[in-house]
């Protein structure tokens, strides 16, 4: 238990209050975000890569740090009501990595949570699952470690969490890789993960929810073995509603080629069978296929974006403009570029304008917050941000004065010169993402052209995107700005993104007419 004035706190951001869980990577914390006083959790490396690491069957070997980077990479651009959400990524003063995530209260397994329920209510767990697994396999991306401590229960809602050995569908290596209780038969006979092997753990996981108990003996790793390469286990046994028996027998059948492929398929395979599970399939899932959408079209910008983060991570930044069109790609390609600057050791500071609200300086307000905490600030300094952050003494926890008064403009100059003192001391690498440009006011665009005058002489790298067509000036404005333009995706790029979104159907004629 760590809960105390004097707890340790994380990234000058976030106070550990207690150990929530360890396994062989490190260990899991509730803590509290000192930005918003929200509690989350934080997932950490605690022991020296050269000393820890996982095995597959085949003895691979995948270093911690790159399985917690992959993770949070992965879980980065995931929005869905059954996966868990990442927040935030960085390294504590010893250099470990750690990432935040949504924190989960009440959690328990979804074998200990559907232990007492209905046949129905174990269903409707199973079925969020699925919903989770079809946005998954939809976006190309396999698990690859699911079992029953991987799938959590709160309030009857199922999250799915822990991705470090998850991959694209693209790039899975063959062999074994997992938990072997929950391998598929293929993947120990050296055959390649897929969407099939994912739902045959999901048919382990559904028999060990009906039956009480696994269907293989699982006392030594040999019986284990033995028993999931050769001995079918007996559904027609656990005397369930007949119309679900062949589903969860085809699920968890030997050969791949015999199983489903697709977990919307078994989705629409239980709702014929009980007539009774249409409600699985809430708004929120629906819109989760179209709120983080599928990365597609869009490489050769990335590798631009990629190529100056590089530079940044060794001495020398710059600043970028991404123009575009609404709905062209511009946030998904900012959400691409925090993810990998995150996990290579950047301080990442997102600021957005909106269209309702043009307060000065709305789109640093945000930016600011997060600044103030990754560098030592005078009184003098923290009481120019004051007017930006009436709650700075809270962050920095300590009485800051207000600056004194001045007029507008030497206020502004004031402003200007202390930020560009403050981000010139900081100690890493630092990623400005600023967001719908073309809303943005007087104020806050003469900061962005301050900081992009020192950029490149620092790890500084700023990245803004706007809609060009509703401000096509913007860039006269900012000389110093590189500028990159998205296109429109072409029509292959499209009918795969409507296809990620919408599953077969996306290809359609008919959806891809109205999406052109």
């Amino acid at each position: 238990m760590l809960v105390g004035t004097h707890s340790k706190i994380i990234g000058r951001r976030y106070r550990l209050l207690e150990k929530l869980g360890a396994g062989g990577m490190g260990v899991v914390y509730s803590a509290i975000d000192r930005l918003n006083g929200q509690t989350i959790a934080l997932k950490q490396v605690t022991t020296p890569s050269e000393h820890l690491e996982f095995r597959s069957l085949d003895a691979t070997r995948t270093a911690p740090r790159l399985a917690l980077a992959n993770e949070f990479k992965t879980l980065a651009t995931l929005r869905h009501p059954n996966i868990i959400s990442v927040l935030d990524y960085g390294f504590d003063e010893k250099r470990q990595p750690y990432f935040t995530m949504d924190k989960l209260e009440h959690a328990e397994t979804i074998i200990n949570a559907g232990r007492h329920k209905s046949f129905v209510g174990q269903l409707d767990l199973l079925i969020q699952v699925l919903q989770a697994l079809s946005y998954l396999h939809r976006r190309g991306i396999l698990h690859r470690d699911l079992k029953p401590g991987n799938v959590l229960v709160e309030k009857d809602q199922v999250k799915v969490l822990d991705f470090g050995l998850s991959i694209g569908r693209d790039r899975a290596p063959s062999g074994t890789s997992g938990t072997l209780a929950y391998m598929a038969p293929e993947l120990l006979q050296g055959g390649t993960p897929s969407e099939a092997s994912d739902l045959y753990a999901l048919g382990i996981i559904a028999f060990e929810l009906f039956a009480g108990e696994h269907p293989f003996r699982n006392d030594t790793p040999a019986h284990l073995i033995a028993d999931i390469l050769g001995k079918t286990p007996d559904v027609r046994a656990l005397n369930l509603d007949p119309r679900v028996t062949p589903i969860l027998e085809r699920l968890i059948a030997k050969q791949p080629t015999n199983r489903y492929s697709d977990a919307g398929e078994i989705i629409n395979a239980y709702f014929e069978a009980t007539g009774r599970l249409s409600h699985s399939e809430t708004e929120a899932t629906r819109e989760s296929f179209l709120q983080a959408a599928q990365f597609i079209g869009r490489d050769a910008e990335l590798k631009q974006l990629v190529g100056a983060l590089s530079g940044t991570l060794t001495g020398y930044g710059g600043a970028w403009l991404v123009a575009g069109e609404s709905g062209v790609g511009k946030s998904r390609l900012m959400d691409e570029l925090r993810a990998r600057a995150l996990v290579e050791g950047a301080a990442v500071l997102r600021g957005q304008t909106t269209s309702e609200g043009r307060a000065s300086y709305q789109l640093w307000r945000e930016p600011l917050r997060r600044l103030v905490l990754l560098v030592d600030l005078s009184d003098l300094e923290a009481s120019a941000f004051k007017p930006l952050i009436p709650e700075i003494g809270a962050l920095l926890n300590r009485e800051i004065p207000d600056a004194p008064e001045l007029d507008p403009q030497a206020a502004q100059t004031r402003l200007l010169s202390t930020l560009t003192a403050v981000v010139r001391r900081l100690s890493q690498p630092v990623v400005f993402i600023l967001e719908d440009l073309q809303w943005a006011n007087d104020e806050s665009l003469a900061l962005l052209t301050a900081l992009s005058r020192i950029a490149a002489e620092l790890p500084l790298l700023i990245v803004g995107n706007y809609r060009d067509d509703e401000r096509p000036d913007l860039p006269a404005r900012f000389p110093l700005l590189n500028l990159l333009k998205l296109q429109p995706l072409t029509p292959e790029s499209i009918a795969a993104l409507s296809e990620s979104m919408l599953g077969k159907q996306g290809r359609r004629p008919e959806v891809l007419a109205l999406l052109s």
